[in-house]
């Protein structure tokens, strides 16, 4: 009886030092990981994380006027089909817009034309069907605002001066405008290679009160189409 007591003292000492080890043994391993916002890859919150940068020139028209609206877009990339980022185009006109009829000079009788410049952009949220796949569709939303504003050009020195040279010309604001805008639009996109796409789109711009003088609220409000190319890890 007095063996089986020892041995059973033994086998239970020897477990105890056994447990404390593995305990030991765990928390030093906890302690030297690396934890991170999405997970350490051993369980929790796994999102693969990337990233992109983005080069667009769309077609539009502003009234009966075609315009090219240059832009640029970045942004993160979450578990391949959520985007979050900004976006931002202008009027890529080299001389901007000639709208005629805008405003009165008090030196000469009538109405006269004035050129449109400016831009808008804002938030970026996209959502993408099958990333992996060689073609897949992309849902993209933007939500910001812009700035848009008359100039009339004046020369100074020479009245011959054709207005598509700037020596001797000055621009002066004669209306402008803050304004808030939505864009949602689809694209259909190509993985080229890895580390580019180059996508096609088409989407719907909504300004809803454009404040410019003796101009439609509703001049912005208008289609684009879009070349995209997208730089980035996906």
């Amino acid at each position: 009886m007095k063996k089986i007591t020892i041995l059973m003292i033994c086998w239970a000492f020897t477990q105890s030092v056994f447990a404390q080890d593995t305990v030991s043994s765990h928390s030093s391993r906890s302690s030297s990981e690396f934890h991170t916002l999405f997970g350490n890859g051993k369980g929790g919150c796994k999102i693969p994380l990337g990233y992109f940068f983005e080069l667009n020139a769309g077609y539009t028209q502003f009234g009966n006027q075609d315009v090219f609206l240059p832009g640029i877009s970045m942004g993160l990339i979450l578990d391949h089909h959520w985007t979050i980022g900004a976006t931002g185009s202008f009027i890529g006109n080299m001389y901007g817009l000639h709208f005629p009829d805008i405003y009165y000079d008090s030196t000469i009788t009538g109405l006269h034309g004035a050129y449109l410049h400016g831009g808008y952009g804002g938030l970026l949220l996209e959502y993408t069907l099958m990333p992996t796949s060689r073609v897949h569709v992309v849902f993209p939303l933007m939500i910001g605002g812009g700035y848009m504003y008359y100039s009339n050009q004046t020369n100074h020195t020479d009245s011959s001066f054709s207005h598509h040279t700037n020596h001797g010309w000055h621009n002066h604001s004669i209306s402008s405008d803050y304004f808030f805008a939505i864009e949602p639009g689809v694209r259909v996109e190509f993985n080229v290679i890895k580390p580019l796409r180059i996508g096609l789109g088409v989407s719907y711009r909504y300004v809803p009160d454009l404040d410019l003088m003796n101009t439609s609220s509703g001049l912005l409000n208008q289609f684009t189409a879009k070349l995209t190319l997208r730089f980035g890890k996906f």
